[in-house]
């Protein structure tokens, strides 16, 4: 089969759209590891969601993965310290960090913040339909070809099955 051709088209300065939300419209739901890729990610949902007059959610997966090993690690002393604990406290030292670093996209007050415990993608796509989100967006690591087939894609999986928009967001100079 032969591929369309695409007509020529002029040169067009890039602007943003305005976002308009409607009565359907759920919240917008950034799911954050605390790496790079997932503040670049946390960036854009929050201007996203201020666009689009709607909440934002800020979702992070417990989830300590064997070929990563001790993610969870207390670093207060106490061996035996709940991994969800260790988690939120990673997710307020994230948040927190974020927020020092771009004065210039404040998050909103009423941010809704939580960690849940699972396997990242099913977890994020759970999560979203529960909270009735409207849009998802996650950070993309970058992972070469090998590593996408051996590991899987977390942001590939979830934007395969996804129901709603997902935004997928690569940091700068990655």
């Amino acid at each position: 089969m032969k591929e369309p051709e695409l007509g020529s088209v002029g040169a067009v300065e890039p602007t943003l759209a305005p976002v308009r939300a409607t009565d359907t419209d759920g919240p917008v739901l950034v799911a954050v590891d605390f790496s790079g890729d997932s503040e670049a990610a946390l960036i854009w949902a929050i201007d996203h969601a201020r666009r689009a007059k709607v909440p934002l959610q800020v979702l992070h997966v417990i989830h300590d993965p064997a070929n990563a090993p001790g993610t969870y690690s207390p670093d207060n002393g106490d061996p035996l310290e709940p991994m969800a604990d260790v988690a939120n406290r990673k997710l307020v030292a994230f948040l927190d960090a974020v927020n020092a670093r771009h004065p210039e996209s404040p998050l909103p007050d009423d941010l809704d913040a939580s960690c849940i415990s699972g396997l990242p993608a099913d977890t994020i796509l759970a999560a979203a339909r529960d909270r009735g989100a409207g849009h998802l967006v996650l950070g993309c690591h970058g992972k070469n070809a090998a590593a996408r087939l051996l590991f899987g894609s977390t942001s590939q999986r979830v934007a395969q099955k996804a129901r709603i928009p997902v935004t997928i967001v690569k940091a700068n100079g990655q």
